[in-house]
């Protein structure tokens, strides 16, 4: 798919801050969809399994990573025994299960005694947000901590690419955007998106698998978890077991 830069570095922020925690540990990436970030952590990871739950993205994956860990799963039902992970990895995916709670008891029951849960998703309290067809529900800030801290996780959060000041490109567009997301005029497929990005931003670079130096990102910054913010564009959180 044709990807906006700022796309592509975000894909790239989340998979080497991830691979940051993973390195020489084993990790399990519940929601891999087709695999694009999963050779990345095989590179600096001594475990890494990769789990989704859609056959056609598992398919695909297995065709570019034929030698890869994959399994079909259900994060609300992993099929691992407790204790299995160092690092348990919900990439842009919490959005789309129904049962949000029962997926991190999940997360945390295989998660080894200090391992790592790392979550990230887009900021639903940013102005432009717009939410993906078929999702759930984005928990803003402080109700991603809570649900962390209610499982008795340590928790620390940050925000990625924060909102910067327009320029005159951007000023011209924001209308454009904000009435397209008021009015649910955003097309609801992945290739109809890329078309409209397309026209206007013109030719785009494609999606692919994740690669060091691939692309480059704003620092994370860390946040209270208690306040909500509009000031960045994803939302990070990482939950430790005791």
């Amino acid at each position: 798919m044709a990807a906006s830069p700022e796309q592509l570095a975000m894909q790239y922020c989340r998979y080497k801050t991830a691979a940051d925690y993973c390195a020489g540990k084993s990790v399990l990436e519940v929601g891999c969809g087709s695999g694009m970030g999963l050779a990345y952590l095989r590179q600096k990871a001594t475990r890494a399994v990769g789990g989704e739950y859609t056959p056609a993205l598992l398919e695909e994956a297995r065709r570019h990573l034929p030698d890869a860990e994959l399994v079909q799963m259900d994060a609300q039902d992993l099929p691992f025994p407790d204790a299995s992970f160092d690092v348990v990895l919900m990439l842009e995916m919490i959005y789309y299960l129904p049962d949000l709670d029962r997926a991190l008891v999940e997360a945390k029951r295989v998660l080894k005694p200090g391992g790592a849960l790392m979550i990230c998703l887009p900021n639903r309290d940013r102005a432009d947000f717009n939410p993906s067809p078929f999702t759930v529900g984005y928990p803003n800030l402080p109700e991603l901590a809570r649900l962390l801290q209610g499982h008795g996780l340590a928790v620390e959060v940050f925000g990625g690419f924060p909102i910067e000041a327009e320029s005159g490109r951007d000023r011209l567009l924001e209308p454009l955007r904000h009435l397209a997301v008021r009015f649910h005029l955003i097309p609801r497929s992945m290739r109809a998106k890329a078309m409209i990005k397309k026209i206007m931003y013109g030719r785009l670079p494609r999606l692919g698998a994740v690669r060091d130096g691939m692309a480059e990102y704003p620092a994370l910054v860390r946040l209270d978890p208690q306040r909500a913010t509009p000031d960045y564009k994803v939302l990070y959180a990482v939950g430790r077991r005791d």
